[in-house]
């Protein structure tokens, strides 16, 4: 196509196809979610709500034939196997896996292999900050993305100024994955967080619309302008894939039907595109 064609017409029909393309969005379930049922039932109930994707937590025990233990790197290599098996079949893609953490080289290694050994591509941690260069070095070894998580002010990750400067400092596989519904409490404009983030790298987000005190709710009906932000994050979903992530940390009665809410509400804002 680009041998006999114009400048100007080639323009147009790049623009067209360009038009024609959905940005890049998987919405999945973080299963701390649901961490008061093993993975087995969680992955059951997240395919009902419509999901088709998830992020695993450690704090979780698998059940059904994988047992008692939890998601963790404390499995030993039989049960990662096992593990890795069930998830390659379950029909819920698992893309990513924590909030993790070490102390120390060894146990950040240990984390990585586990992420590898049951075939994950990524993995969000809340690191401290000089632990940042290390997990730069190990995520191109183990070819891991990692992004970083932020709670409200419990770590100076809270600020997307903040995380937004450090993640540039770091090569490709380390960007963003800040978890949109903490950044109400903590003070921040979720709109104005996503303007700093967008200027560098976001892998994922833990896409959370909450009160003004951080109490999760269904997608447009909290402070966390949730339309706003992916509207935002459009043009940067057209070029590279973003995990959002649905997590819920407080369970009532009516949590899966709040749930099943943002499902549908993301459904109909993707078919809106």
């Amino acid at each position: 196509m680009k041998t006999l064609l114009s400048v100007a017409a080639g323009c147009a029909l790049a623009a067209t196809a360009l038009a024609g393309e959905k940005p890049q969005f998987t919405l999945g379930i973080q299963m701390y979610t649901f961490k008061d049922r093993t993975l087995v039932e969680s992955v059951e109930l997240a395919k009902k709500l419509g999901f088709q994707a998830m992020e695993l937590t450690g704090c979780q025990k698998m059940g059904g034939a994988l047992g008692d233990e939890t998601t963790s790197s404390n499995l030993s290599a039989e049960k990662r196997k096992a593990l890795k098996a069930y998830l390659d079949g379950c029909g819920l893609k698992a893309m990513s896996y924590g909030v993790t953490g070490a102390g120390d080289e060894a146990g950040w290694r240990k984390e990585f292999q586990f992420v590898k050994d049951i075939g994950l591509s990524m993995m969000i941690v809340e690191p401290d900050v000089n632990a940042l260069p290390l997990l730069d070095k190990l995520a191109a070894e183990y070819k891991i993305r990692v992004h970083i998580h932020n709670h409200s002010r419990s770590s100076p990750w809270w600020s997307p100024i903040f995380m937004a400067g450090h993640v540039a400092n770091c090569s490709e596989w380390v960007g963003a994955g800040a978890d949109t519904g903490h950044w109400i409490p903590a003070g921040v404009d979720p709109v104005m967080g996503i303007r700093y983030l967008k200027s560098t790298r976001i892998f994922a987000l833990h896409l959370v619309d909450a009160d003004e005190k951080g109490h999760p709710q269904p997608y447009g009906k909290g402070k966390g302008h949730i339309k706003e932000m992916l509207d935002l994050l459009k043009p940067v979903a057209m070029k590279s894939p973003i995990l959002l992530t649905c997590e819920y940390e407080e369970w009532t009665p009516e949590t899966l039907p709040k749930i099943e809410a943002c499902v549908k509400w993301f459904n109909a804002w993707m078919a809106a595109q």
